[in-house]
């Protein structure tokens, strides 16, 4: 899966907000806010990834969390995306 448009990450008041650029901003408007393992999820789908892909390098750059909860967490996120359109 990868992101179908190209955005920036940037941090505002602590919250890390993705803004589409180029061609982006005339098929998404707006802009979301995400936490820091967001922005890690969100930064690899830059690129086309795996779900696999993803809880792998998540359990291995955070420590305290079981793969099921961290597969759980991809899950969502990347749900909310596709729910979005912004995944393909």
């Amino acid at each position: 899966m990868k992101l179908k448009y190209e955005f920036i990450i940037n941090k505002v008041a602590d919250k890390n907000v993705a803004v589409p650029v180029g061609d982006a901003m005339t098929n998404f408007s707006g802009f979301l806010k995400m936490n820091d393992v967001g922005a890690y999820i969100f930064n690899m789908l830059k690129t086309d990834v795996t779900e696999d892909d993803i809880v792998s390098a998540i359990a291995k750059e955070y420590s305290g969390a079981t793969e099921t909860e961290i597969r759980a967490t991809v899950q969502d996120f990347t749900n909310k995306l596709k729910e979005n359109g912004l995944v393909e």
